[in-house]
């Protein structure tokens, strides 16, 4: 048993020296000492479970408020790429609902009408999942709009290019003199079939191209007169006779409404007049039913 009052004496040598010294120590003093040195070892052992666990939460804070930092960034961005979307939608909407319009063009399955019944949420309200939810939306919308305006678009074009090359002009100013079909001859009363029509205008009156074309004919031809002949797209070809005047060369390009040239009366004919023909893959057509007044 140790006493508090007892006193024990500390010997340190030196191996191979002389003297040595002593040091003095109570029961008391080497209990203090061993208590003081437990606490700081304890105090240590805590601090360094501590500072080891800061750091871990310090680690995860840091990762959380990089996690927070990006679903911000994230949501800014779908925010902006969602307003866009909303926009080009908009903008794809009412594009593709003026070439139907244009092309007369009225699926079932396109479009729809009503007017607004509820407001939508802001962007700003909207949290990550519903803006994802959105955005999705918005860029399948998106997607079919395209589609669907590719398709329209290609209806148009294709549409517009037909009718372009449709000799749809009157190719002078005047009045009926000669119907398409069968009719009496004016010369020998037999009964024969007219491939076109006849125009009566005064002479030298312009005679102009009905469609975009190239002149394949330009001169003499017997019973036409002068003679010239256009050639359109889709084998379409029209034909303008009994001219006074011819206006183009072979092999020119001309536009709907060029001068080709000027009413007369060569040829096989009773009159000034002109004699206008259209034909589809060499087979005549009635010119009348293209005319647009």
């Amino acid at each position: 048993m140790f006493n508090a009052g007892d006193t024990y004496t500390l010997i340190i040598a030196r191996s191979g020296r002389e003297g040595a010294r002593k040091y003095s120590l109570s029961v008391a003093l080497a209990a203090g000492i061993g208590l003081l040195g437990g606490v700081l070892f304890l105090s240590f052992l805590f601090s360094t479970v501590h500072y080891w666990w800061m750091a871990e939460r310090t680690v995860h804070v840091l990762e959380l408020e990089s996690e927070v930092a990006r679903m911000r960034q994230e949501n800014a961005g779908l925010r902006a790429v969602s307003g866009k979307l909303t926009d080009k939608v908009s903008s794809l909407e009412v594009t593709a609902t003026r070439l139907k319009f244009l092309s007369e063009n009225d699926d079932d399955g396109f479009g729809g009408a009503g007017g607004p019944a509820k407001v939508a949420r802001p962007l700003l309200t909207l949290d990550h999942q519903d803006l994802l939810k959105r955005f999705r939306t918005l860029d399948g919308r998106r997607m079919t709009l395209e589609s669907e305006l590719r398709r329209l678009q290609d209806y148009y074009t294709t549409r517009s290019i037909l009718q372009s090359a449709l000799p749809t002009l009157m190719p002078v100013r005047g009045y009926p003199s000669g119907a398409y079909g069968y009719r009496k001859d004016p010369f020998t009363g037999d009964r024969e079939f007219h491939p076109g029509v006849d125009i009566s205008a005064p002479r030298g009156a312009k005679v102009v191209a009905t469609s975009d074309g190239e002149v394949t004919q330009a001169g003499w031809h017997h019973g036409y007169g002068r003679l010239v002949t256009l050639r359109h797209r889709f084998g379409i070809v029209t034909r303008y006779g009994h001219l006074n005047e011819i206006n183009v060369k072979l092999g020119q390009k001309v536009q709907r409404g060029d001068i080709v040239g000027y009413v007369g009366s060569t040829g096989r004919t009773t009159g000034v007049h002109l004699h206008y023909e259209i034909q589809l893959g060499g087979r005549p057509l009635n010119p009348v039913r293209f005319f647009r007044y």
